[in-house]
């Protein structure tokens, strides 16, 4: 005998989300509190999380690399409005750099997208 799929009451849900949008309303200030700590909290994790990924599919972040370091780069970056740039990129033409705490600067975002994938010293010639 086949078991019939589950299907909430359709009354039940209507009440269920009438009585979640008033509990909601009542409780504003403490959500957005909430929300805000959170958000504090997980300043630049995104962005680390998403740094991290792509470097994984390019092969570029060794088992040594120390991840809470690369975070508080990004959580560094993401407080004062910057972009993380990799020193050395993961994909140059004549060398190819690693996600690691040391290959990794925080630059203005005008300073990282005039940088692009070019190595330091072509862009940036005094800092050499």
């Amino acid at each position: 005998m086949r078991k019939q799929p589950y299907r909430p009451d359709p009354a039940k849900k209507l009440e269920q989300a009438r009585l979640y949008a008033a509990w909601r309303d009542s409780h504003k200030d403490e959500l957005a509190e909430y929300l805000n700590e959170r958000a504090e909290a997980t300043q630049g994790k995104t962005a680390a999380y998403a740094a991290k990924h792509r470097a994984t599919l390019l092969n570029a972040v060794p088992s040594w690399a120390n991840l809470p370091a690369i975070e508080s780069i990004y959580a560094e970056a993401a407080a004062a409005g910057m972009h993380v740039d990799h020193i050395y990129p993961l994909r140059g033409e004549s060398v190819c750099g690693l996600h690691v705490a040391n290959n990794l600067r925080c630059l203005t975002v005008k300073e990282n997208l005039r940088k692009g994938n070019a190595m330091p010293d072509q862009v940036f010639p005094s800092s050499a």
